[in-house]
């Protein structure tokens, strides 16, 4: 099966779960919204074309876009072109199975209600704890975050280096005598190196000491800049010929490559606290599992005797 075909093929075959996903997941009640009255105050933006009807109801393009940039990643591999007609489709579909349920008063049915009471409920808490969370996440917290972070960093060194990997340990020496001899590393690693860096002329990037085999970083980081190893350095890998490129000290992350980072900490820290004072003024009995066995009676007891 094509590569295009099997991606079209499990996009629509979980399809209708994910738009169970959008419907069970979305707070903003975006499911009545193709049902609004249109008013002066709430007017049809021309441009929004209707895409379906259902027993006289409009079902615009904003709502479907809507539902395609919500649904779960996996289901957005196929674009909104492609993904279009599926969506339509189920939501006629939903519209019609809540129109018959409607028209039959299963909405008014005491088990129905309890669920909406469930649900209704549980969308109270994430709708109240998400405002909590965004009035926390200020420019002011995520920087005293970030200064946190800042606070406790340390730096560590990294070097930049290059190498040549060769099976056998003449071979090394023959490539160090070249190099001894005015040869190019980088030319070098592209003709002889084994290594998967060899295409790119041996080059590692910068790396720390704890990121490579013993042999290969206490060999490295005593090197000086510019200069290459006079003898192999063997390792589990095989020979290899080292040259450094340039060292420094490592970074903290900027504020701008840690903001989603910081706002998840700020989010977290600010849940957490809020949950532990709101119990602090509550008055909570929990039941332990002693508490819950029934006690003997007379009876039972002179069974037993």
């Amino acid at each position: 099966m094509k590569l295009a075909n099997f991606l079209a093929f499990i996009v629509v075959a979980g399809l209708a779960g994910a738009v169970g996903y959008f419907v069970g997941t979305d707070m903003k009640g975006l499911l009545g919204q193709e049902t609004e009255v249109m008013s002066e105050a709430n007017p049809v933006n021309p441009d929004d074309k209707v895409v379906a009807t259902v027993d006289g109801v409009d079902i615009r393009e904003s709502y479907i876009k809507k539902m395609y940039e919500n649904l779960p990643v996996q289901y957005k591999q196929a674009p909104y072109a492609f993904m279009k007609a599926q969506l339509v489709d189920q939501l006629v579909n939903m519209r019609i199975v809540q129109n018959a349920a409607k028209a039959e008063k299963y909405d008014s049915q005491p088990e129905f209600m309890d669920r909406v009471a469930d649900v209704k409920q549980q969308l109270l808490q994430e709708y109240y704890l998400q405002k909590k969370m965004d009035a926390a996440v200020t420019d002011e917290a995520l920087n005293a975050e970030y200064q946190k972070v800042i606070a406790d960093f340390k730096p560590e060194e990294e070097v930049h280096a290059r190498h040549i990997l060769l099976k056998e340990e003449l071979q090394a020496n023959d490539i160090i005598k070249k190099l001894d001899d005015g040869g190019d590393f980088v030319e070098l690693a592209k003709e002889f190196s084994t290594g998967p860096s060899g295409p790119q002329g041996g080059d590692l990037g910068f790396f720390a000491k704890a990121r490579m085999v013993p042999e290969f970083a206490e060999a490295a980081f005593k090197l000086e800049k510019g200069k290459y190893t006079s003898a192999p350095v063997k390792t589990q890998f095989g020979w290899h010929i080292i040259k450094l490129e340039d060292r420094r000290n490592t970074q903290p992350p900027s504020f701008d490559e840690m903001k989603k980072q910081l706002s998840e900490t700020v989010s977290s820290a600010t849940v957490t606290t809020l949950i532990e004072n709101l119990k602090s003024t509550a008055q909570i009995s929990i039941v332990t599992p002693e508490e819950e066995k029934p006690a003997e009676s007379d009876d039972t007891k002179k069974t037993e005797d």
